[in-house]
């Protein structure tokens, strides 16, 4: 083994090293390591790794694959070790593009095979691994075009109880693909071997094309359906709320049309000086006004108070007690939906952890204010039974058909903006702190 087949075999293996690199960036938000550092990080020890494989490889004549593989594997324990991430969708990125990957060497094999006829895989490639470098190339150029509709898949789509499923997808893909590889490549000289190699290459490719694309189109059509139906119940509380407040216009209307009515007898009884009377008309008057529907406004932004107003009544109609500040102006940097997904997920869970709760501990602590620099804070506090499902950091829903979604979905759109978000308790007590940033910086 020359030198020059080492450093062949070593070019071959530091392929997946820009592959890898792109997965990482994918994730820079949710990384432990500050960007810059986490890139000349992974780029020193991975081009280090790879560097040490494709020597072995060289040396010992060792299987391509389970070089790569190896390789491959160490990456994906890096990132998932220094990226708070959802492990599956890293898995998800990870294995995609390692079939991708898998689906040029493919390619590079085939050019080899037409130059080298008495080579096998084994073999180190000269022409082929300029093809495949060159394919690595126009994909990261691809990839580079496409980092904002990834980004969007992987944080904003709604298709977290699928991720799990979804990673198997793409390994079945690199499987098909390594069990293509020609093991004997004077193989593909025989009659139309040549060209049923690259017409399975090629349908394989496509195939995983399609497949990221069906993905993408149909987190998509979920996503936006999800967005109809918040919509939806958005449009929905508004509707209750106007109905709440006609109910109160015509309930104070006939008070009001009532009013001179009542002057003018509560004038007589003093006149005649009847004290008893006059004083049981007013205090009947005064149980009707109080009795009238009060309307609470907590902020001039009309979806918002619909939303926190329909919380609002829920938890007076269940008795607890609601200590609700909010300052928010009518215009906000954030959108409506947005906000109201945040909102309406911490009081609707919140209702449903006071509801059940003794009366000295059926409450809920609501505030939301902005900041002089726009910036939003949003703090809950309420009684809970101290009944907890947890999967690690995940809170998992208590609710006897709940889905356990709102608090990552909570999480999610916090995250979208750049913001923070926190989750505790004590025994008796649950806490939710969250800050938004307006200008999304």
């Amino acid at each position: 083994m020359n030198i020059t087949d080492i450093l062949l075999s070593i070019i071959e293996t530091v392929a997946i090293v820009p592959i890898g690199l792109l997965c990482l960036l994918i994730f820079d938000r949710d990384s432990i390591i500050p960007k810059p550092q986490s890139i000349i990080i992974y780029t020193g020890i991975f081009t280090l790794l790879a560097c040490i494989g494709g020597y072995l490889r060289a040396i010992f004549e060792l299987n391509i694959n389970l070089v790569i593989i190896s390789v491959f594997i160490l990456t994906i324990i890096y990132v998932m070790l220094t990226v708070k991430a959802n492990k599956f969708k890293i898995l998800y990125i990870f294995t995609s593009c390692g079939a991708i990957s898998s689906s040029i060497r493919l390619y590079s094999y085939f050019l080899e095979t037409q130059l080298n006829s008495t080579h096998t895989f084994r073999d180190t490639q000269h022409w082929g691994l300029l093809l495949k470098w060159a394919l690595i190339i126009i994909a990261m150029v691809f990839f580079a075009l496409s980092v904002k509709k990834i980004r969007w898949l992987m944080y904003e789509s709604n298709l977290d109880n699928l991720w799990k499923f979804l990673w198997l997808i793409p390994v079945v893909q690199d499987t098909a693909n390594m069990m293509t590889i020609p093991h004997d490549y004077s193989l593909m000289q025989l009659g139309r071997v040549a060209q049923i190699y690259v017409t399975v290459v090629t349908a394989l490719t496509l195939m995983e094309i399609v497949f990221q694309v069906m993905i993408y189109v149909i987190a998509k059509t979920i996503t936006e359906k999800s967005k109809l139906d918040k919509q939806a119940q958005m449009l929905s509380i508004q509707a209750s709320q106007y109905e709440g407040l006609q109910r109160h216009i015509e309930a104070t209307s006939k008070l009001r049309h009532d009013f001179k009515h009542t002057v003018r007898t509560a004038v007589s009884l003093a006149y005649e000086g009847n004290n008893e009377a006059l004083i049981k008309l007013l205090t009947d008057y005064g149980v009707a006004t109080a009795n009238t529907d009060k309307r609470s406004v907590f902020t001039k932004n009309s979806t918002l108070n619909a939303l926190i107003g329909h919380y609002y009544d829920i938890a007076l109609s269940k008795n607890i007690l609601c200590d609700w500040q909010v300052r928010l102006p009518e215009t906000l940097g954030v959108e409506d939906i947005d906000l109201f997904g945040i909102i309406g997920n911490l009081l609707e869970n919140a209702v449903h952890a006071s509801e059940n709760e003794p009366a000295e501990n059926r409450y809920i602590n609501f505030k939301a204010d902005t900041e002089d620099n726009g910036d939003i804070y949003i703090v809950t506090t309420n009684g809970f039974s101290g009944e907890i499902k947890k999967d690690h950091d995940k809170y998992l829903s208590t609710k006897k058909n709940g889905s356990g979604i709102g608090i990552e979905s909570i999480k999610s759109i916090v995250k979208r903006y750049n913001g923070f978000v926190s989750f505790y308790h004590d025994p008796k007590t649950f806490y939710a702190d969250i800050m938004i940033k307006q200008n999304n910086q």
